[in-house]
């Protein structure tokens, strides 16, 4: 199931809030000079259009249509018959379903004089319908608006943030689920997704998998109300060395988590702690709670060497690779403020130690 329980819950986020965000998408235009944007999103990545309409790409994908000055327009390749659900669980009243995104787009734009259009990330969307919109849209500027929505989203609400503390607390108790001696990997796999799922998550990924020959990993990334975050640990036999410096090096990491905190310096932290002498290989990131959704392989180099600002909420992920290939993994989910950060995963335990063979 890819999608579960999706609703609008004003006492969550009220439509106010989401009009309100949208708004300010329209001034960003109306500085630019751009007439209309159009966000691309699909089952993968869809988080922007989340953002703004609480709507949910459960199935195939879709173009939400942000006018300058005019209320925003969902084009999608689902059929009409979802339209009653999504009006009931977003702020869009004006829903268009068809098999071609360019010819919606089209059809929208038809009388209007040409103008310009920014297209959120323009790199990342398909180069077929980039093609398309070319051809449709003759006289139309087709500008890239970087990751100026994403962007806007990185320092949460008040009301995001109390979403994204619930959306942690899932993850966490997801990943307890799973550090079972007892269980095998797909059972604990099982166990971690059924406590997501009854938490009520839109979408969760689990992954339980080997490290090295006396440990595993459980690795939880769940979505909550639009909002992701993610947590892992490792359970290991009391053997594994690397795993006690597995648990000071991520302690140490995590007290260096601020405000203008970067990767480089969290590099800088972790070839400070491990020994010389270690044969391991040890990777660290650091992913904004908005690149949570597709796992960071949707952010730009440039912006791996950003400082996390003040409000941000962040994945930390510490990996540790042995020379057979696999993989420990330990991660959580921490709002960052100005002189230290709170883990919103709270207090699982660092490693757990099997008594028996694994």
């Amino acid at each position: 199931m890819k999608r579960g329980l999706v609703l609008l819950d004003p006492t969550e986020t009220t439509t106010e809030e989401l009009k309100a965000r949208v708004s300010d998408c329209q001034r960003l235009l109306q500085d630019r000079g751009i007439d209309l944007a159009l966000i691309y999103g699909d089952v993968y990545r869809s988080g922007d259009i989340t953002y703004l309409s609480n709507l949910c790409i459960y199935w195939n994908e879709g173009i939400l249509l942000v006018p300058a000055k005019q209320d925003p327009v969902f084009l999608t390749k689902l059929s009409r018959r979802v339209h009653p659900w999504m009006r009931a669980n977003s702020i869009i009243e004006d829903l268009r379903s068809g098999p071609n995104l360019a010819q919606l787009v089209a059809e929208y734009v038809n009388e209007q004089p040409a103008g310009v259009i920014g297209l959120s990330e323009m790199n990342w969307w398909p180069a077929s319908v980039i093609e398309e919109l070319r051809a449709k849209l003759p006289g139309w500027e087709l500008r890239d608006l970087q990751s100026a929505i994403r962007e806007k989203r990185q320092v949460p609400s008040a009301s995001e943030q109390k979403l994204l503390l619930e959306s942690a607390k899932v993850s966490a108790r997801a990943v307890a689920a799973g550090l079972d001696g007892a269980l095998s990997n797909p059972e604990r796999a099982g166990a971690a997704e059924r406590v997501a799922r009854m938490a009520g998550v839109e979408d969760v990924f689990v992954y339980c998998y080997e490290s090295g020959s006396q440990a595993d990993t459980v690795e939880v990334i769940s979505e909550y109300r639009g909002y992701w975050t993610t947590a892992a640990r490792v359970i290991a036999r009391e053997s594994a060395d690397w795993a006690n410096m597995m648990d000071v090096t991520y302690g140490v990491i995590v007290q260096e988590l601020r405000a203008g905190t970067d990767l480089n310096r969290l590099y800088a932290q972790l070839g400070a702690v491990i020994p010389e002498e270690n044969n391991l290989s040890w990777k660290l990131d650091l992913i904004h709670h908005t690149d949570i959704e597709t796992q960071g392989d949707y952010r730009l180099p440039d912006e791996l060497d950003k400082p996390i600002p003040a409000g941000s909420v962040v994945g930390l992920r510490l990996v540790c690779t042995f020379a057979d290939g696999t993989e420990a993994v330990m991660a959580d989910t921490f709002a960052v403020e100005e002189y230290g950060a709170n883990r919103l995963t709270g207090d699982l335990p660092i490693a757990r130690y099997q008594p028996n063979e694994k």
